[in-house]
C-alpha cells in the first residue's frame, strides 16, 4: 500500500483508465438517448397526431420509471454485481430507444419511454459501485467526475447529433442508430469489464495497486469487527445519509434548472436567437464538464491514507456549493460575456459538487454489501429535487415575470446543501453505536 503520498511504480500503469472512459461513454450515450426524444418531438407529434400535452407526457415518462427504480436497482447491484447490472442496463435502454422508432401509436411509445427510463436507472448506482471497485482512493474523484461528466457532455453533443440525424435521415432512423450504438457499448462492456480481480487485461502490478488502495471494506459475518450490515431502514436512520441525499438534491436542482430553462432564458431574458442560445448552452456544458474533471482531479491530490479522506471531500463539497451561489449575481448583470462566465462557473461548481458528493458517499460507506443501496438513495435524492426545478421555475417565471426569483431559490438551496453537509455529514454510514466497537469517529471538522 502506498501511504507516502506519492505514486508507486504499479500506480503509474494506466490501463484502469479504460474503465473511466467507458463510464464516460456510457453516461454520455444515456443522455444522448434522452435528448433524442426532445429533438424528435415535433416530427413525432406531426406524424402520430399528438398534441403538445400528449408529447409532454412522452417527454416525462422516462423519469417515471427512472426515479421509481433507483433504490431497487441499487439493491440489485448489491445482490448481482456491476458485471451483470451495467451491460444489462445499457442493453435494456438501447432496446427502449430502438422500440421508440418502431412504434406507431402513443400507448406503445409510452411503453418504450418507460423501458428507456428503467434501463437507465442503474447507471449511477451501479456506475458508482464500479468506481468503488476500480478507483484507488486517491483517484476516486477523477473516476467519479468521468462518470458524471457524461451528464453534461451528453446534452451538449446530443442535441447536435440528434438534430443532424433527425433532419438528414428522419426521426425513426435516429432512434435505430443511437439505440444500436448502445447495444455495441453493452457488448464491449460485458466482454471487457469485470472486477479488477478477474480482469485479465490488467497487469498484475496494477491489479495489486488497485486492490491495496481502493479502500473497499467487506462486511464481516458479525459486528464484532466494528462493521454493521446496513438495510434500507437502517440507512434511512442515518443522519449522514440524509445530509448526503438532500445535499445532492440541492445541487442537482441547479443542474436541472440549467438543463431545462437555460436556452429559454437566453432567448427571453437576453434576447438571443434560438440557434445562438443552443450553441451557448453547448459551450457552457462542455466547459463545465472539462473543468469539473480538472477540479475533481485536483481534489484527489488532497486525499491520502494518513488524512481523513471523508473530511477532505466534505470540505470540498461545502466550498463548491458556496461557490455555486455566484448565480445570485446573474439577474443584476447586463454584460452578456459576464453572464455567460457566471453560468459556466455556477454549472462547473454545482456539477463538481455533485461529483464529489458521490465520491464522499463512497468514502463513508463501510458495509460494502449496502453500497448500491446507498448510491440508489443518493441519486433518488438528487432526482427528486431536480424534477421539481423545471416545474417550480416555470410557475415562478409566470408569476413574477422574470428569472430573478428562480435563480435566488437555487442559491438558497445551494447554501442549505452546504450547511447540511457541515452539520449532518460528520461520520461514516454506520449506526452511532459502531463507534463503541472501535470504528472511526467523526470526520475532520470544517
Amino acid at each position: 500500500m502506498d501511504q507516502s503520498g506519492g505514486v508507486s511504480a504499479a500506480g503509474k500503469h494506466r490501463r484502469r483508465y479504460f474503465v473511466a472512459v467507458m463510464l464516460l461513454l456510457m453516461v454520455t450515450l444515456g443522455y444522448v438517448d434522452r435528448v433524442n426524444m426532445s429533438v424528435a418531438g415535433p416530427p413525432i407529434g406531426e406524424e402520430l397526431g399528438l398534441s403538445s400535452g400528449t408529447l409532454g407526457l412522452l417527454f416525462s415518462a422516462f423519469f417515471w420509471s427512472y426515479t421509481a427504480l433507483l433504490v431497487p436497482v441499487g439493491w440489485l447491484t448489491d445482490r448481482y454485481g456491476t458485471r451483470v447490472m451495467i451491460p444489462l442496463a445499457v442493453a435494456i435502454w438501447s432496446v427502449g430507444a430502438i422500440a421508440t422508432g418502431l412504434v406507431n401509436r402513443f400507448s406503445t411509445m409510452l411503453g418504450a419511454r418507460l423501458l428507456l427510463g428503467a434501463g437507465e436507472s442503474p447507471v449511477y448506482p451501479s456506475g458508482s459501485m464500479v468506481v468503488r471497485e476500480w478507483a484507488p482512493l486517491k483517484e476516486r474523484g477523477l473516476f467519479t467526475s468521468m462518470l458524471n461528466a457524461g451528464a453534461l457532455i451528453g446534452p451538449a453533443v446530443g442535441s447536435v447529433v440528434a438534430a443532424y440525424l433527425v433532419t438528414q435521415l428522419g426521426w425513426r432512423p435516429s432512434f435505430y442508430i443511437l439505440g444500436g450504438l448502445g447495444l455495441v457499448i453493452a457488448i464491449v462492456w460485458a466482454l471487457t469489464i469485470k472486477r479488477p480481480e478477474q480482469a485479465g487485461w490488467l497487469r498484475s502490478q496494477e491489479r495489486e495497486y488497485i486492490l491495496e488502495n481502493r479502500s473497499v471494506i467487506s462486511a464481516p459475518s458479525d459486528t464484532s469487527a466494528g462493521v454493521v450490515s446496513m438495510s434500507l431502514p437502517s440507512l434511512l436512520r442515518q443522519s449522514p445519509m440524509w445530509g448526503l441525499l438532500i445535499t445532492q438534491g440541492c445541487a442537482v436542482y441547479t443542474l436541472y434548472l440549467f438543463l431545462t430553462w437555460l436556452p429559454t432564458y437566453m432567448v427571453e431574458a437576453r434576447n438571443e436567437e434560438l440557434l445562438s442560445a443552443g450553441w451557448i448552452t453547448g459551450i457552457i456544458y462542455t466547459a463545465a464538464a472539462v473543468f469539473g474533471i480538472v477540479i475533481s482531479r485536483v481534489s484527489d491530490w488532497y486525499v491520502s491514507r494518513e488524512r481523513a479522506s471523508g473530511g477532505e471531500r466534505r470540505r470540498a463539497v461545502i466550498l463548491l456549493m458556496v461557490l455555486s451561489a455566484a448565480l445570485v449575481i446573474v439577474p443584476f448583470v447586463e454584460n452578456l460575456g459576464v453572464v455567460l462566465t457566471l453560468f459556466a462557473w455556477t454549472l462547473t461548481m454545482a456539477n463538481t459538487a455533485v461529483t464529489l458528493n458521490i465520491a464522499l458517499t463512497s468514502d463513508l460507506i463501510v458495509d460494502e454489501a449496502s453500497g448500491g443501496l446507498a448510491f440508489g438513495l443518493l441519486i433518488l435524492g438528487g432526482n427528486s429535487f431536480g424534477l421539481l426545478a423545471p416545474i417550480i421555475t416555470g410557475f415562478l417565471v409566470e408569476f413574477t415575470g422574470s428569472f430573478t426569483v428562480p435563480f435566488l431559490l437555487a442559491v438558497v438551496l445551494l447554501v442549505i446543501g452546504a450547511l447540511l453537509t457541515w452539520t449532518l455529514v460528520t461520520r461514516p454510514l454506520q449506526p452511532k453505536e459502531r463507534e463503541e466497537l472501535g470504528s472511526p469517529g467523526r470526520l475532520e471538522s470544517s
